[in-house]
């Protein structure tokens, strides 16, 4: 799960950037890659989630 979460807040960040970033801040484009990339962090980390909790 550490590596589940890593990639998670890599993803956020990762669009929090491109979000902001003075070159491609309001840019519709820049727009839906990053809420792809929140989207796959929050399906990645529940899935990561999910597999811990089915182990225990």
């Amino acid at each position: 799960m550490p590596f589940a979460i890593a990639v998670s807040l890599a993803l956020v960040a990762g669009s929090a950037v491109l979000t902001t970033a003075p070159g491609t801040a309001g840019r519709w484009g820049s727009i839906v890659i990053a809420a792809l990339a929140l989207f796959t962090a929050i399906v990645y980390a529940g899935a990561a989630i999910r597999r811990s909790a089915d182990q225990h």
